[in-house]
């Protein structure tokens, strides 16, 4: 994906006049020079009956992404592999199983059919955490909401955000929209993140390079972890 093409990404979504206005608005350069990477929701379970469309998958497998999310992968672990090669920091965020965290059994959306077995909130292991790498633990859609992500990234200097993970229009856009309210600039590595649905992807995206982040391709993201600090 090239940097032109990243308002191809919800051109399903957008009227041709209003995409005529969007070719006329500058977007501001991201900002920031001491990045880290975010990774939401990144376990096993998204990846659930393998690389296949998700209309093939949902009654067996209700929280797969399928393909979707087998697609987006690769990407995933070249943004980590640089990351690491760089000195940016990754930290990991996951679903909280444990059953005295939450003693109403909310779950972070209201999706009724679930996948019961919990062990498949475990970080997929192509992904998984290296030594050293930090790992937060939430029951809601939020990065943030009611976890030490915040004080982690303080203690690390961070001054904004590269986000990747799922999903598009839920834990990922929630994540970025209480980024942005704290303060920290945010790019969307587009590559890197992924929805069940093409409409919800799409409109999350171009909603959220509109509002409150960057919408950026893999090569965008390295660029500015290059460009740290």
């Amino acid at each position: 994906m090239s940097a032109g093409q990243i308002q191809s990404l919800w051109k399903d979504v957008v009227d041709a006049p209003t995409q005529a206005l969007l070719a006329k608005r500058a977007v501001p350069a991201f900002a920031g020079r001491r990045p880290a990477v975010v990774a939401v929701d990144l376990y096993d379970l998204v990846y659930d009956g393998g690389p296949r469309p998700v209309k093939e998958l949902i009654e067996r497998y209700p929280a797969s992404c399928g393909e979707r999310a087998w697609n987006a992968l690769a990407p995933t672990v070249e943004l980590y592999t640089r990351a690491r090669a760089l000195g940016v920091p990754i930290v990991h965020v996951t679903y909280d199983t444990r059953a005295e965290t939450d003693p109403r059994g909310i779950h972070p959306t209201n999706r009724q059919k679930r996948q019961a077995d919990l062990s498949l909130y475990r970080i997929k292991q192509e992904l998984a955490p290296v030594q050293g790498e930090l790992v937060v633990y939430k029951k809601r859609a939020s990065a943030f909401f009611g976890t030490p992500l915040p004080a982690f990234l303080n203690e690390l200097g961070v001054d904004c955000l590269l986000i990747a993970g799922e999903s598009t229009s839920g834990c990922v856009r929630s994540s970025v929209v209480e980024a942005w309210s704290l303060g920290y600039p945010v790019g969307v590595v587009a590559d890197c993140v992924y929805d069940r649905h093409d409409l919800t992807h799409q409109a999350s995206l171009f909603d959220m390079h509109l509002k409150y982040a960057t919408v950026m391709t893999l090569a965008q993201a390295i660029a500015a972890m290059e460009k740290k600090d």
